[in-house]
């Protein structure tokens, strides 16, 4: 069993007290006793056969009420890493602890499981084998053990989307937009005067005879603006 979603699922049934009928029933798996088995939402249906007769098998949870999705969907469309955890294989198990969820139960009262074997100590070892392959069910593709709880993949992938497609357009705050009048900007008037530079420029302390040496040297700007005469042979 590797270190995924399938071995927290073990573990959580080995804690339940089942880690003895867990060996037993992994080498009935590993022996492909388990003929079949189908996952809907809250059931799990399983076929195994045990010598010439073939048992059937179902391992029930309750699945996730509506307010319980709808907190686990915006937890998802609301942090980028557990939605990019989610599709690249991994569920974000602590994300439902952090909610208040469990993914899996701690507590064998919330399993409901049945075998048409006439064994009395539930879960029997048909039991067992199925949940070893539901647990490897769990490794190749997470959204199983989601849809155990109520939400298929197709679901909740559209569902985020919705989310993320809501957030995106939501109106802006009453008030906030208004419509204002056109405010109309006048285009900037053209300067055409070689002199326009001396008033850029801080004054300066000089003076001639009186004059101020800015004074002075505006003629000598303006005769920049007459074009040259025509050149003289």
């Amino acid at each position: 069993m590797s270190s995924g979603l399938g071995a927290q699922f073990v573990a959580v049934l080995e804690s339940l007290g089942m880690a003895s009928r867990l060996r037993q029933g992994r080498a009935a798996a590993r022996a492909g006793q388990v003929l079949s088995m189908s996952l809907s939402t809250s059931v799990v249906v399983g076929q195994v056969q045990s010598g010439q007769v073939v048992h059937r098998c179902r391992i029930g949870i309750k699945a996730f009420t509506k307010p319980e999705w709808v907190a686990v969907e915006k937890a998802l469309a609301g942090q980028a890493l557990h939605a990019a955890r989610l599709l690249a294989g991994e569920v974000p198990y602590e994300m439902f602890a952090d909610l208040g969820l469990r993914l899996f139960p701690d507590d064998m009262r919330e399993l409901a499981m049945d075998c048409t074997c006439d064994t009395w100590d539930m879960p029997c070892l048909h039991l067992a084998a199925v949940c070893h392959l539901l647990a490897e069910m769990f490794d190749q593709d997470p959204f199983q053990a989601l849809a155990w709880r109520g939400r298929g993949r197709d679901e909740l992938l559209s569902r985020l989307g919705e989310f993320r497609r809501s957030t995106r357009e939501a109106p802006p705050v009453k008030g906030f937009w208004r419509r204002q009048q056109p405010v109309t900007v006048a285009p900037a008037e053209a300067v055409d005067r070689p002199d326009a530079v001396l008033d850029e420029l801080a004054p300066l302390p000089l003076e001639l005879r009186g004059d101020r040496i800015t004074d002075l040297l505006r003629p000598a700007y303006e005769k920049l603006r007459t074009p040259p005469g025509p050149a003289r042979s």
